[in-house]
């Protein structure tokens, strides 16, 4: 997807016409509210992840520059849109809960703007495809979040944002993938940067600024048993298709060590309930 196409269909998520008092009647389940939670936290955060991205050799890119801006746009109001839903149905978030998310981070986001500067800086040419690459498989994460979210709802109106929440993720993870392919075909370099960063310091959308719970928490809501893996090796199997990732099992890998790390917990299948940004 070029960027002048995604520039002419970039929008405000349109909830104008969205029977809200419907909405509130059909309530929301406990883990529905979990994940909504969770997923309005992430999308207020892309603003601080845009600013450090700027700060990179992407800012030297139009197209990227471009595309960033409409996707900072498109996903602020994603957010905004979720945080409506939860109050109408009588879970109001905090007023000041974005700024208490970003206090709440810890070491881990803090060493993501870090790494991402440092990466940046000592390889100007093969950072922007890593970049790339890693916000492919964020999009292709959170994707498969509100389709998964779209099926098993009983809300009209939160199956309905789903819907439209989804059709510009899938935008955002078809320029993400394709530019990411682009750069990666013409850069040896760029491809050992990536399998590396993949391999070594891969973890899903959100983990820095939640936790590695608060993740597992939400893909058991989710995907409930057995349906976490498949959807993580039908991540993987998508970013292989991208050079340098051939065979690359990041995602299964975090999986299973995130799920024997968490004290007391069964194995991930059967639980109910980034070091660079998404």
């Amino acid at each position: 997807m070029s960027i002048e196409r995604i520039l002419a269909t970039s929008s405000r998520l349109d909830t104008v016409d969205l029977d809200w008092e419907a909405g509130r009647r059909a309530g929301l389940t406990s883990g529905e509210q979990l994940v909504l939670t969770y997923f309005a936290d992430i999308e207020s955060q892309t603003i601080h992840y845009l600013r450090d991205l700027l700060g990179s050799g992407l800012a030297r890119d139009p197209a990227a520059v471009g595309f960033l801006s409409a996707w900072n746009y498109e996903e602020y109001f994603h957010g905004e849109a979720l945080a409506r839903l939860l109050r109408e149905c009588g879970h109001p978030l905090a007023e000041n809960r974005i700024d208490d998310v970003r206090r709440r981070a810890g070491l881990l986001e803090i060493a993501q703007g870090v790494l991402t500067a440092t990466v940046s800086r000592f390889f100007p040419e093969a950072f922007p495809a890593l970049y790339l690459a890693w916000g492919a498989s964020q999009e292709l994460t959170t994707l498969r979040g509100y389709e998964a979210l779209e099926r098993s709802t009983k809300n009209p109106v939160l199956a309905e944002l789903c819907r439209r929440i989804a059709r510009q993720e899938r935008r955002h993870f078809a320029w993400y993938f394709n530019s990411a392919k682009e750069r990666l075909a013409i850069s040896p370099a760029a491809r050992r940067l990536s399998r590396m960063a993949f391999s070594t310091l891969w973890a899903p959308v959100g983990v820095a600024v939640k936790g590695d719970g608060a993740f597992l928490e939400v893909v058991g809501a989710l995907f409930g048993e057995g349906r976490a893996t498949a959807v993580a090796k039908e991540v993987e199997e998508r970013l292989a298709t991208l050079p340098g990732l051939e065979g690359a099992h990041f995602f299964s890998r975090w999986l299973l060590r995130a799920s024997r790390d968490r004290s007391g917990a069964p194995p991930l299948e059967h639980t109910g309930g980034a070091l660079l940004p998404s």
